[in-house]
């Protein structure tokens, strides 16, 4: 039998080919149509059920290309966030930060790392956000409205964009989990306050109409305004807005037309519209999304000696390496640097001792460690990447008063990776 994990490397071997995305757009304009079609057919949770499997399809084919965490790399806050979750994931909730002597970096994926879950997963956890607030798109308006054919409208209208066509949460989703946690809570919350008489006798249909018309005003301007901050509110507040615009929409297509199947006609091509102007009919990551290019690299060659960090330097021990390698060593390694990464442009807390460090990897690279500063930052291993120059052997001690380490090469690969081992002479 072929295993799970074959065919998803032969999907994301599919996937990652330019060629596929125009197969991709057929394929899910078929299933709008499908969806058109059903509900004009008086199918409306089929209806849903086509464009839901089309939204799936299409977060699914962009998903699965990503195999490294999204951002690392390329972001400084997102790359200091998978940092820390690395060296919680061997440290635990006790850990510091990723960088000695540095505050830990509390973040989703740093508490989830902390709390035990397998870092595999935890990488994942922006794609698993993307797939649940795709379901939520889906729930919500059943949990919100109680007429089930205006649920299913406003899910199906959701799922394609809107009303506001090209305007989905899920790349803002992608980039920031968290709105995750505020969305369900938000939800939650609206949820409970429709079950009170007090709110459903405030808000007539008046009100509710003045109020989501500043909802969706706001969020447009912000959307003409542009940036990622502002897609993020745009997106949710349009999606919310939808919802309830939706059953509104309905009514207005059922007085202008002149009967029943002439306003599920118009219904059915609001639909087909909605959903071939959405944002996932059109989206293209790779041109679109910060980091996301990068995310289709596994970085294999450096995920060796990483690997060899992590089985065997035990979790309390620092690695010395230039700042270019901190990053890595820290996310894949699960080990703290002495070093903030070079991306880091003075978002992360500030250096103590910032000159001892620095004689500390001036001395290692001319290959007498100082014995003192090494065990102050409990480091053990210095990191080489290709092109950097290994230390020379070191000679004679010249200064008793000052014990210096000498320089073990424990690992060395084809790549020119090297990584060698401070042991007392």
């Amino acid at each position: 039998m072929i295993g799970a994990e074959t065919l998803v490397d032969g999907a994301r071997r599919v996937a990652t080919q330019s060629a596929s995305i125009p197969a991709l757009r057929v394929c899910l304009f078929l299933f709008a149509l499908l969806a058109a079609f059903a509900w004009l057919r008086r199918r409306p949770f089929v209806s849903l059920l086509f464009v839901s499997t089309g939204a799936l399809l299409g977060l699914g084919y962009w998903l699965v290309q990503m195999v490294s965490p999204l951002g690392f790399g390329t972001d400084a806050a997102l790359t200091r966030e998978w940092a820390q979750a690395g060296v919680n994931a061997t440290s635990g909730s006790d850990a510091s930060g990723f960088v000695v002597g540095t505050p830990v970096e509390n973040s989703l994926v740093s508490v989830l790392a902390a709390a035990e879950v397998p870092l595999s997963i935890v990488h994942q956890t922006p794609q698993v956000a993307a797939i649940v607030s795709l379901l939520l798109l889906i729930a919500l308006p059943f949990a919100l409205i109680r007429n089930p054919m205006n649920a299913a409208f406003a899910a199906t209208l959701a799922l394609g964009g809107g009303v506001w066509p090209g305007i989905s949460p899920y790349a803002s989703i992608i980039l920031r989990p968290p709105l995750l946690v505020v969305i369900g809570a938000a939800a939650w919350l609206i949820h409970i306050l429709v079950r009170k008489r007090w709110v459903r006798r405030f808000f007539t249909r008046r009100r509710a109409g003045v109020l989501l018309g500043l909802i969706a005003g706001a969020a447009l301007g912000r959307a003409w305004k542009g940036g990622a901050g502002a897609d993020a509110i745009s997106a949710l507040s349009l999606m919310a807005a939808s919802m309830v615009i939706a059953s509104l929409l309905r009514a207005a297509l059922r007085v202008a037309c002149s009967s029943p199947t002439a306003a599920r006609r118009a219904e059915a091509l609001v639909i087909l519209c909605a959903f071939g102007g959405s944002d996932l009919l059109w989206w293209n990551p790779p041109q679109t999304m910060s980091g996301f290019a990068e995310s289709r690299d596994p970085g294999t060659a450096l995920l060796k000696p990483l690997d060899w960090i992590a089985h065997n330097v035990p979790a309390d021990q620092t690695i010395l390496a230039s700042p270019s390698y901190s990053a890595p060593i820290a996310a894949r390694g699960g080990h703290r640097v002495l070093f903030p990464p070079n991306i880091d442009s003075g978002g992360g807390a500030p250096l103590t001792e910032p000159f001892r460090r620095a004689r500390l990897l001036e001395s290692t690279l001319r290959g007498e460690p100082v014995e003192r500063l090494a065990e102050s930052f409990s480091v053990t291993h210095l990191f080489l990447g290709p092109g950097e120059a290994s230390p020379p052997v070191a000679k004679e001690v010249r200064d008793p008063n000052e014990p210096r380490l000498r320089l073990v090469l424990v690992y060395q690969d084809a790549r020119d990776f090297r990584i060698f081992r401070l042991a007392k002479k």
